[in-house]
């Protein structure tokens, strides 16, 4: 068994490509998307979703084989075809060019695994069974899914903001993390449940205010 070491990867701009184009392909496209990577696919066919993304310019899209050109400048590489031969290809060509690359269903082809997500606004929890059975990471996702409501999110952004409000007027280390210890101790969800935005954004000024 091999120890994954986990990382969120920063994609903001970085140039991504995805050789396949069903609809796994196309997931991993929209996941690609979502964390604003620039991204190419490379296939002799397109699902609807990727021609559509195609169309409206958000992805580069190149309908013929895979090329080992076609990784030139990428950041990393996913291999989502229906042809094993090709998928292969595809990795060696990454593991000697050293871009890191994710071939999907074939952990043993993978220098990093997709995990299955859970977002909620700025907070995102990945699950990873590494490798050894997907459906049970989805499974174990679905259970998180039920504990994680949207409200973490919501929170989670607010905090976001009380944070660079707290380290641009409050000058003191020490106080600045005693702001921080109260306000992750505080059952703020609660107030969000009872109260909505308005009162979370009162609850979090009182917290502030009140410790020095």
């Amino acid at each position: 068994m091999i120890n994954y070491y986990p990382v969120f990867l920063a994609l903001q701009d970085k140039s991504c490509l995805v050789v396949g184009g069903g609809d796994v392909a196309s997931r991993k496209v929209v996941s690609l998307l979502d964390c604003g990577a620039a991204v190419r696919v490379v296939s002799p066919t397109l699902s609807p979703e990727l021609a559509a993304l195609a169309n409206a310019g958000q992805i580069a899209a190149f309908c013929r084989p895979f090329e080992t050109d076609d990784t030139a400048d990428a950041s990393l590489v996913i291999a989502a075809t229906n042809q094993p031969a090709v998928n292969r290809l595809v990795a060696l060509h990454c593991r000697q060019e050293k871009i890191p690359v994710n071939v999907v269903d074939a952990p043993e082809l993978c220098d990093f695994l997709v995990p299955a997500t859970i977002r909620r606004g700025p907070l995102t929890i990945a699950v990873s069974t590494g490798g050894t059975l997907p459906a049970m990471a989805r499974k174990i996702r679905r259970k998180l899914e039920e504990d994680f409501d949207e409200n973490y999110g919501l929170l989670l952004a607010a905090l976001g903001s009380a944070r660079s409000r707290v380290l641009a007027e409050i000058a003191d280390p020490g106080r600045r993390k005693r702001v921080f210890s109260v306000l992750a101790a505080a059952d703020l969800l609660s107030v969000i449940e009872d109260e909505g935005i308005a009162g979370l954004e009162e609850e979090i000024n009182r917290l502030i205010e009140a410790t020095d």
